[in-house]
């Protein structure tokens, strides 16, 4: 299941909901304009004050290739990509599988992971001169997290992502 956000946080419709790639979306966008920018939900977008639109899809917005550099904005997606696996498969298949799956030093890499994964995106999106420095923490712990996913034969899915996540992490060093 796709990470949602109610509208009702923001003052919309609780039946309606936003994914979480919107909110990046938005968030980047939003970094990308120089500022805050006043905000109302309408229908399935995100308006700005300023006019444009911002479509809650994964097609990227024209604000964001114009004012985002774009490895950044690939590796803010690939740190929430791998957050949102390592969570989910520490928190489900790999406590359902037991044994080997679920040894702490398993499960303390995976959540670890994804814990720096978060932190470097946060890092990314609020432009930080730490960032490069989150990023070179997030990319090691990647790395240990895809080894260990490999190491026990049928997570090959999580240690693509963490691979995935550590390149572009290396990217922003």
């Amino acid at each position: 299941m796709e990470n949602v956000v109610s509208q009702e946080a923001f003052g919309g419709d609780a039946a309606q909901h936003v994914p979480r790639r919107a909110l990046l979306q938005l968030a980047l966008a939003v970094t990308a304009g120089g500022g805050f920018q006043a905000m109302a939900w309408a229908g399935g977008r995100t308006a700005t004050s300023g006019g444009g639109a911002i479509l809650a899809s994964r097609e990227v917005p024209p604000t964001i290739r114009r004012g985002t550099d774009f490895p950044m904005k690939e590796a803010i997606e690939a740190c929430l990509d791998c957050h949102a696996m390592c969570v989910r498969m520490a928190m489900g298949y790999c406590l359902d599988q037991g044994g080997r799956h679920a040894e702490s030093r398993h499960l303390r890499l995976m959540l670890n992971c994804a814990e720096l994964c978060q932190t470097s995106a946060n890092f990314m999106l609020s432009n930080s001169p730490l960032h490069a420095k989150v990023c070179a923490v997030c990319a090691e712990a990647c790395e240990a997290c895809a080894e260990s996913c490999e190491a026990l034969g049928d997570m090959r899915e999580c240690a693509e992502e963490c691979r995935n996540c550590a390149e572009s992490c290396r990217s922003m060093i």
